[in-house]
């Protein structure tokens, strides 16, 4: 039956191309080009026929308009390649090599993917001497349009865009990329995919053309595989197969050097996804039993989906070889979220209250190797499971539609999604992609592909209901009696509603949350800071969706932790049209808790509103609006302000940030004043700069927010520059930076001269030193400085350790402050005994001498300690110790936890605290032994129904 159609299809094309005459383009005379074989897509051995057809037709047209096609026996396989995708780059040496040594100049190769009745065809044409992608096409139709659409091809490839039309109405060459002049092929050796990034659209302000990305189809299945991990079901024979990968790291670009394959499909309530790791030597492996969310350092396979297409945020689903889940929200700079960044990079509290970011070079780290960067505080519900096979391991996948928020589209209309799959091998610092990911492009959405043949997706409104309850048995020391005594037990019932009002909008209601933190701050010295320490939010309340409160700039506006124990909270969050809102109300009761029963405000709560909005104008580019208030009693504070950021090209960003505040207090009376922001990154592959301008009036105040300092006007510009060697050394590169601040009577506060150097090598190891002159006025004395820093990394499959140590002139701030020298550094330590077993030593430390008789002002440690071990896929017992020598205080800390899913949890905990007696009180307790001053037994259930 496959013969006679490969028959009928050939002798169709010949009759065609025997009636058309097509003039030759210029230059194309006596070139060589071979016709690859068309990958057939849909895995159906019965459409070979039309992979056949494609191939002689191509083959004929290009004989016709005066190539020389040559025909060999067996055309070398392109491995790493992704057919017809416009990755940029076809880069398998031994196999250009063969075709170069045939006298080859140019190769057509490309896919074919059938679902049902409907056709897609993908081509591309690749220039042999450099393996860079020239031109691509896509078209898209019906089988019974197939041989219109064959002859399509080749003009499609060898015409301007604007001179490709339609043919009878059904096939179109929508998305024909580049401009194509058939002469020869540039000498020179591209970069990878940064080769073909700008034939593919990704300069200029806006996007990349949606038919200039890689792109692939999901099919519909009928048949529900079985999320264990293990690839049997019948569902993953039929289902869309994808295994060309490309390297984001070591070397950018080049094919994978170990093989990943991944299956897609999905049906009417969820996407699957089936994975298979591969390993030429096992033994590299780094997977690990752990928590959900626990698996940063592990290999793993991730799938991002931009479900908007409008390149502004992504959802991230991650799982390893133990089907041990994570999920995360990826914006578009690259960027973790405000949450876990601090006021300032700078040690001493010579900070501003603001720092101005960098390129996030193309979304991940330096090198890349750790994969694309998100904010892993967005939980949701998915299933996962994997097994630890012979080569390698496998996963699978299942995510609800309704983890997912989208745009609604009728009955029959076709969704696009931004898409991406990545693969990390920390044993060999490698990162996969599917889409390729260029380092001369600053910012990582615009880079993704497209996932194409979702269509009739689920419009269902998602209801969760997250009942609560919680108990705890608390006792304290007395430190007036010197007695230790226990309160009765305690416990309450709190509930958690969401309701999705539509497929892209969600509100949240909550009542008597229990906002308990089951994991403790990480350690902070408290000792001689000039400015508030920050603790991110941990709670998942305020977690969820917090991206969208994030502004251009740095400047904290949101930070939740200043909603203390709310009784009330609500919050609506989604997207309608081209505009995101968020909308977050609490009612906060620990206002309320004042000493004095006597003051009117005792008992009353505070009500806080964030309001946000940010209006989408094209690619990772968008101008919003925020609005803020807290009021308690007769006090308040009001912000209201706009930003933006705009993508100016494709290593080009500009933000600005502009609000002004209203305050009413009892102490300070009425304020009000402006803070501005505004700054441009330019990171490129190697050169990257910035400069950042930010002023915040004297009477600027956020009660609703995180902003230590005021009263400042500081500008700031950063020069840097980076060398890829891609061998041992990965890469190095210096930086420079300047920083100079005023306050606002023209009084110079701060100055800073700091260099830097980074060095990058192969078996996750890194190393960055800075060299810093600095001034910092305090108490209307300017202090000159010098200080030194080094960090580095060293990460191995069973012992890892990051560490960072600083040392040089620092200031005490004290009533008589004066210059001495400062130590300061961390370290963290991680064990992974075995797949069960991990443990971590954290350490932060510093030390102050005085330069006269250099004797030490103060010396405080604090170590903590983290061991986990994994029971079970669901049960996780966790003790954590923390010792302060300063204080002398010890933490000690123990939790079991049986997790179902991210809402169905158990938590049973004991949490004892000690302290050195003379510390707290050297009458009642005159001795050095600790003295027991907190402990507590807490438990907390809560269930999720999801309808």
């Amino acid at each position: 039956m496959v013969w006679p159609l490969v028959l009928i299809a050939c002798l169709v094309a010949t009759v065609r191309l025997s009636t058309q005459v097509h003039e030759p383009p210029a230059g194309t005379a006596g070139q060589t080009i071979v016709v690859a074989p068309f990958r057939n897509l849909s895995q159906h051995a019965d459409d070979a026929w039309i992979g056949a057809g494609i191939v002689a037709t191509v083959s004929s047209d290009l004989q016709n308009i005066g190539f020389v096609v040559l025909r060999l026996p067996v055309v070398p396989e392109l491995r790493g390649t992704n057919a017809g995708a416009g990755n940029g780059s076809s880069r398998e040496p031994d196999s250009l090599e063969t075709l170069r040594a045939l006298g080859a100049t140019w190769l057509v190769d490309g896919t074919f993917h059938r679902l049902g009745d409907r056709l897609r065809i993908t081509a591309r044409l690749v220039g042999v001497g450099t393996g860079a992608v020239h031109h691509s096409v896509k078209l898209d139709g019906t089988v019974t349009d197939l041989f219109a659409a064959q002859d399509r091809i080749v003009e499609a490839l060898t015409a301007e865009p604007a001179t490709v039309a339609g043919v009878s109405g059904a096939v179109s060459a929508a998305d024909v990329t580049g401009a194509l002049t058939l002469e020869d092929p540039p000498p020179s050796r591209p970069t990878g995919p940064s080769a073909g990034v700008g034939q593919r659209g990704a300069s200029g302000f806006a996007a990349s053309p949606i038919g200039a990305r890689p792109s692939t189809v999901i099919g519909r299945t009928v048949q529900t595989p079985r999320i264990d991990g293990r690839l049997d079901d019948a569902v993953w024979e039929t289902a869309t197969h994808i295994t060309e990968f490309v390297q984001m790291a070591p070397i950018e670009g080049a094919p994978g050097t170990e093989d990943t394959e991944v299956w897609m499909a999905y049906d009417d309530d969820n996407l699957y996804f089936a994975f298979y790791a591969h390993y030429s030597d096992p033994g590299m492996m780094r997977v690990f039993r752990a928590d959900r969310d626990e698996i940063r350092g592990d290999d793993r396979i991730s799938v991002l989906f931009d479900t908007f297409l409008d390149q502004q945020r992504a959802y991230q689903f991650t799982v390893n070889g133990y089907g041990v889940q994570g999920d995360s929200i990826a914006n578009a700079t690259g960027t973790r979220s405000t949450s876990s960044r601090s006021f300032s990079m700078r040690s001493g509290g010579g900070g501003t209250g603001t720092s101005s970011g960098g390129g996030g070079m193309s979304g991940m780290s330096s090198s890349g190797s750790f994969g694309i960067f998100g904010d892993d505080s967005w939980n949701v519900l998915f299933e996962t499971g994997g097994a630890i096979v012979g080569d390698g391991w496998t996963a699978e996948m299942a995510i609800p539609f309704k983890s997912l928020r989208y745009p609604a589209r009728p009955g029959g209309v076709p969704h696009q999604w931004g898409f991406q799959i990545t693969r990390i091998i920390r044993g060999k610092s490698e990162s996969q992609s599917w889409a390729p990911v260029s380092r001369a492009v600053a910012g990582q959405l615009t880079q993704f592909g497209v996932l194409d043949g979702l269509s009739d997706l689920s419009q269902s409104r998602n209801i969760e209901i997250l009942p609560e309850l919680t108990g705890v048995q608390f006792g304290s020391l007395d430190t007036d009696s010197g007695q230790f005594g226990t309160r009765d037990p305690d416990g309450e019932i709190g509930v958690g509603l969401k309701y999705g009002i539509t497929p892209n909008l969600t509100a949240d209601v909550t009542y008597n949350p229990d906002f308990s933190q089951i994991e403790s701050d990480r350690p902070q010295i408290e000792v001689n800071q000039r400015f508030a320490l920050f603790y991110p939010e941990q709670r998942p309340f305020f977690l969820e969706g917090q991206d969208i409160f994030q502004t251009s700039t740095p400047l904290n506006l949101v930070h939740t932790r200043t909603i203390v124990d709310p009784r009330l909270g609500g919050k609506l969050t989604g997207k309608v049209g081209n505009t995101t809102l968020g909308i977050v109300i609490a009612d906060d009761e620990a206002a309320g808790h004042l000493d004095d029963r006597n003051d009117p405000d005792y008992g009353r709560s505070a009500q806080s509103f964030i309001g946000r909005a940010r209006y989408d104008l094209y690619s990772e580019s968008y101008i919003g609006g925020i609005a803020t208030a807290r009021e308690f009693g007769d006090t308040y504070n009001r912000i209201v302000g706009v930003d933006g950021r705009f993508r100016l090209g494709r290593t080009q960003r500009a933000s600005f940030l502009a609000v002004a505040s209203e305050t009413s207090h009892d102490l300070e009376g009425r304020l009000g004043g402006p803070a501005i922001e505004a700054d441009f990154t330019n990171q490129g592959r190697n050169l990257g700069y910035g400069v950042a301008y930010s002023s915040i009036d004297p009477e600027f105040r956020t009660d609703t927010g995180f902003v230590p300092r005021v009263d400042l006007r500081q500008t700031s510009a950063n020069v840097s520059y980076r060398w890829w060697p891609e061998s041992t050394l990965l890469s190095w590169g210096p930086s420079l930076t300047y920083l100079r601040l005023y306050d606002y009577a023209g009084v110079l506060q701060d100055e800073q001269v700091q260099g830097s150097a980074n060095l990058q090598f192969r078996n996750n190891v890194m190393f960055f030193g800075t060299l810093s002159r600095s001034l910092e006025r305090f108490a209307e004395i300017d202090f000159r400085r010098n200080s030194y820093g080094l960090f580095g990394v060293v990460s191995a499959r069973v012992f890892s350790f990051v560490g960072g140590f600083n040392w040089g002139d620092g200031i005490f701030y004290g009533a008589d402050p004066f210059l001495g020298r400062s130590t300061t550094g961390n370290f963290l330590f991680r064990w992974n005994a075995t797949s069960r077993l991990r443990s971590e030593l954290t350490g932060v430390f510093s030390s102050f001498v005085e330069p006269v008789g250099a004797s030490e002002v103060f010396n405080v440690k604090i170590f903590r300690t983290r061991t986990t071990y994994q029971f079970t896929d669901r049960l996780l017992l966790r003790h954590i110790m923390e010792h302060n020598t300063l204080s002398v205080t010890l933490g000690n800390n123990v939790l079991l936890t049986y997790r179902i899913n991210g809402g169905t949890v158990a938590f049973l905990g004991f949490d004892d605290r000690y302290q050195r007696g003379s510390r707290f009180d050297n009458v009642l307790f005159p001795t050095t032994a600790l003295q027991r001053t907190n402990r507590a037994f807490f438990g907390k259930i809560s269930y999720l129904f999801r309808m």
